[in-house]
């Protein structure tokens, strides 16, 4: 990339609102010297800056009093749900003395505590013998997380790792909810016969846009070989996703379940070229956009998984697929609608209605439900309820 080198550039000068955050006059500064960046460089940095990016800065994002819901967030059936597959999972395994499990970017410590509520009321066997690492970078996240966890786990039967590097293998269910759509993309738009990649400049008169260059790395096309793209299609790729996912499969010892729930969808449907604009959605105050170049580091950015690409990296490190399913037929399949927190008719009618429209919720296709459920097992795991039924 070719160097602009020192220069006079003022950021205060730039147009328009782009400029209205701490990390869009660092990015502003960053192009006008270094160059235009990939759009993945913009994403990495919007996100996970070490000060000032959007889950780095110390604000809430996620619940309901961030700029999104998640599952875990909508209501404790979820989390329930979860613990369902790992008490059965942990019967199929004959009941190992030492359960171990994993979380993969565990937000708000939300999934990771109705899980443990649900299995010390209903297994206090396995709550008693589960083992849980939670990979946080975060320092301050973990540190909220081990607070909303002592309650239901000993101080031995928890720990953290900061990175994704640092996990090791013989768990027996890794699980990872909504984590691959919060990787960094590359953005590419279909012009003229060719696929060209979307980089991001920034000038006083149009702040940050987008500028068309040559693709980075050729390797960007590979998800798009059987693609027919319309004209001006723009689309977006992780390179990085799949080495996650292969870590993540690494993780899960000789019999044990890898489970990864995210927004997304086969190839055939992401890159249909009816989809013009992909699918890369701002979120700020739980109020959905596109514009993916305000408030830099203060809103969340997030896009759509291949789902193939995540199957292809799990089934590459030996891992089994399990039946794809949406978040709805899934839980549908569990028969969550007819789970304690659900069904239990002397319940107090208040929590009984909640948890009624939180199974709607979480169920919603046109919400939550059409949530990607991608499991993958490795040896032999038996039958797991959500695939085998209630």
């Amino acid at each position: 990339m070719t160097q602009r080198g020192p220069s006079t550039f003022d950021p205060t000068a730039v147009a328009g609102q782009n400029l209205d955050t701490p990390l869009s006059r660092i990015l502003a500064d960053r192009i006008q010297c270094d160059g235009p960046i990939s759009f993945a460089e913009w994403m990495e940095a919007c996100l996970y800056h070490p000060q000032f990016g959007y889950y780095r800065s110390g604000r809430p994002t996620v619940g309901r009093d961030g700029d999104f819901l998640t599952s875990p967030e909508v209501h404790p059936i979820f989390g329930a749900a979860v613990g369902h597959i790992a008490l059965e999972l942990w019967n199929n395994l004959d009941r190992p003395g030492r359960f171990e499990m994993v979380e993969v970017g565990p937000g708000t410590g939300a999934l990771a505590e109705s899980m443990l509520r649900h299995l010390h009321s209903s297994a206090p066997e396995l709550a008693a013998a589960c083992r849980l690492s939670l990979v946080e970078p975060d320092a301050a996240a973990a540190a909220q997380q081990a607070e909303r966890l002592r309650a239901v786990l000993r101080p031995d039967q928890i720990e953290f790792l900061p990175h994704l590097d640092e996990l090791p293998e013989g768990y027996h269910l890794v699980v990872a909810n909504e984590l691959l759509d919060a990787l960094p993309v590359h953005r590419l738009r279909f012009t003229g016969g060719v696929w060209r990649e979307l980089h991001v400049d920034c000038s006083p008169a149009l702040g940050f846009h987008d500028l068309a260059v040559d693709l980075s790395t050729p390797q960007l096309l590979q998800p798009l070989s059987r693609v027919t793209a319309a004209e001006q299609q723009t689309v977006e790729v992780s390179s990085e996703r799949g080495s996650v996912v292969t870590r993540l499969a690494v993780a899960v010892g000789e019999r044990g379940l890898l489970l990864l729930l995210d927004y997304g969808y086969a190839r055939e449907r992401l890159y249909a070229s009816w989809r013009r604009d992909g699918t890369l959605m701002t979120f700020r105050n739980h109020v959905p956009g596109d514009d993916l170049y305000v408030h830099p580091g203060e809103q969340d950015i997030t896009a759509h998984i291949d789902v193939d690409q995540v199957r292809e990296a799990a089934q590459s490190a030996g891992m089994s697929p399990l039946p794809a399913l949406s978040q709805a037929q899934w839980l549908q399949q569990m028969g969550a609608a007819v789970m304690p927190a659900v069904a239990d008719a002397e319940m107090e009618t208040g929590r009984y209605l909640a948890a009624r429209r939180a199974i709607e919720t979480l169920t919603d296709p046109a919400g939550l439900g059409r949530i990607a459920v991608m499991g993958f097992s490795r040896g032999a795991v038996g039958s797991l309820p959500g695939w085998s039924g209630p």
